[in-house]
């Protein structure tokens, strides 16, 4: 974490949100799930492709604490001794992990394109993604 607080602003700031979602959410997040969460713009109405960070950013801005499985594609720490560090500490580094990880949760269900609720077809589906 000294390595992660030695960069700048924004990366410190980025490098925390990918380290909360990583940590604290409910599954495993494959990448693709892991981009969205992180590009979700809290207040806005529709999901912006041009805010998907590079998979490489955020694996390179957590100073080695992420990892990428390449089979299964999900993204996860490089040990687990890092996730007890992370359990322990969850106060310091993610105060507000549940309220954070719900809002983009509930901002991203909120968007526009889910307005008219699930999917009856697999055609209006694949329109949808």
């Amino acid at each position: 974490m000294e390595r992660i607080e030695h960069q700048g602003p924004k990366s410190i700031e980025f490098a925390k949100k990918v380290l909360l979602w990583v940590t604290c959410a409910k599954k495993p997040l494959i990448t693709l799930e892991l981009q969205h969460a992180l590009a979700v713009e809290i207040g806005e109405f529709a999901f912006n492709e041009n805010y998907l960070p590079q998979i490489e950013d955020m694996v390179s801005v957590c100073a080695g604490l992420v990892t990428v499985d390449e089979e299964s594609n999900i993204i996860r720490l490089v040990h687990y001794t890092i996730q007890e560090y992370f359990d322990k500490t969850k106060g310091k580094w993610f105060p507000n992990a549940a309220k954070d990880i719900a809002t983009t949760c509930i901002t991203y269900i909120s968007f526009d394109t889910f307005e008219s609720g699930f999917c009856l077809t697999d055609r209006r589906f694949e329109e949808r993604l």
